[in-house]
């Protein structure tokens, strides 16, 4: 009995170590493609509308195959295979952009890294949906953490590569490299969990009928919802917050880059924690407390105008804002069970259209009117979030009442 506990605990845990590397490599690729476009730009001669072209790629491709991958991870079981061949061929599409020329080639490229991307996302928080129902424990948290922490190395290393000299091959081959092989070495752990019995339960969750039911489609599209609003306001926060203080405020750039700084780093740090508040609070007061917070520090910020003031207030948003993609996953892929692949992809697919069309849509407010307005509205989106807490709150009583009686991690 002792050795049978022995044997699954490690099986756990080579399943969750494999599972943070893709969300590290993820994070890694994400931080050196974003923090080099500046560069692309310039090297490959690029105006805004070119530039703006291969984000709608990417987030094109990224979209395709987040919706479609659900389904597939259901049927075939095995999300780590997924993860390994969508981390391969983002971190290879990544290496392989300094070596294109023209913007039809490069778009395709682009294409194709968001779409390895877009099956990682899926199949990473799928598997780590799985792992927090084996073991009955919060982790989303800790493993979107990672994430953010690989995006903070990704832009460091591609900003010292720039400050020492180094070109687009330097940066985006080298980051493709670091994602390539971290996406590589978790075949160790793969190998390691499969000689010791992985994919018995794998098997007979490929055997279920892998469909969502009423209420579990009824609540995913609740969460689908929440996480528009919470992406469309965490890509807001990221991408208009610095202008404003710069533009507004009449702030320099420098701060105007610490603004981005302090926001990304507070998000970390909430990420690091937020796996302990969740087992304090749960995911609903979480999103519930995280919204009322977001919505009043911005409401603050957008009041008092003052550069230290609007620092602070982005440090508290980050802290705010941090968990509530990792909740919103991580409660579908718990409503989800064996569907939870199905789930996931509905609920990232919602998720990151509000991430694509937000900071765009913001942008027209800006032109029509203000950024005062734009970040009002994101305001809104987080005052949304917690009043749509009280809604979500009833059904999932209502569901585990009817469908899954007893302990929930949702």
């Amino acid at each position: 009995m002792a050795m049978n506990r022995i044997r699954v605990d490690k099986i756990r845990s080579s399943k969750r170590a494999r599972c943070a590397l893709f969300f590290l490599a993820g994070g890694l690729g994400i931080g050196a493609w974003a923090s080099s476009l500046p560069l692309l730009s310039g090297t490959m001669g690029l105006d805004k509308g070119q530039l703006g072209i291969l984000l709608l790629c990417f987030a094109a491709g990224a979209i395709v195959l987040m919706v479609r991958m659900g389904g597939t991870i259901d049927r075939m079981g095995g999300s780590h295979f997924f993860s390994l061949g969508g981390c391969v061929i983002f971190g290879c599409a990544i290496f392989m952009i300094p070596l294109v020329q023209g913007l039809l080639p490069l778009g395709l490229l682009v294409f194709i890294a968001g779409a390895g991307f877009g099956t990682l996302d899926v199949s990473m928080n799928t598997e780590a949906s799985e792992i927090e129902r084996a073991r009955g424990r919060h982790l989303m948290s800790s493993f979107h953490a990672l994430f953010s922490i690989g995006n903070i190395l990704g832009a460091f290393l591609v900003g010292k590569v720039v400050a020492y000299g180094g070109n687009l091959q330097w940066c985006l081959g080298g980051g493709g490299a670091l994602v390539i092989l971290t996406a590589l070495s978790t075949w160790f752990f793969a190998r390691s969990a499969t000689s010791q019995g992985l994919h018995a339960d794998t098997a007979t969750n490929a055997k279920l009928d892998a469909r969502l039911n009423v209420s579990q489609k009824a609540l995913v599209l609740v969460l689908g919802v929440i996480a528009f609003l919470a992406l469309l306001a965490e890509g807001g926060m990221m991408d208009w917050t610095a202008i404003y203080m710069v533009d507004t405020l009449g702030a320099s750039e420098s701060v105007g880059a610490y603004a981005f700084a302090v926001f990304a780093a507070a998000m970390a740090i909430g990420r690091l924690i937020g796996d302990y508040a969740t087992k304090r609070i749960g995911h609903v007061n979480l999103l519930r407390i995280g919204g009322v917070v977001c919505a009043v520090a911005l409401m603050t910020m957008l009041i008092t105008k003052g550069v230290v003031t609007s620092l602070v207030v982005l440090g508290i948003c980050g802290l705010g804002v941090a968990n509530m993609v990792p909740a919103v996953f991580a409660s579908a892929g718990n409503i989800g069970a064996h569907a939870a692949g199905r789930a996931m992809s509905i609920v990232t697919t919602m998720g990151y259209s509000g991430l694509l069309l937000g900071p765009a849509l913001l942008g027209f407010v800006a032109q029509a009117s203000s950024l005062t307005v734009s970040l009002a509205l994101i305001m809104l989106a987080f005052a949304l979030i917690s009043a749509g807490t009280f809604y979500l709150n009833r059904r999932l009583k209502d569901h585990h009442e009817k469908y899954r009686p007893g302990k929930c991690l949702a």
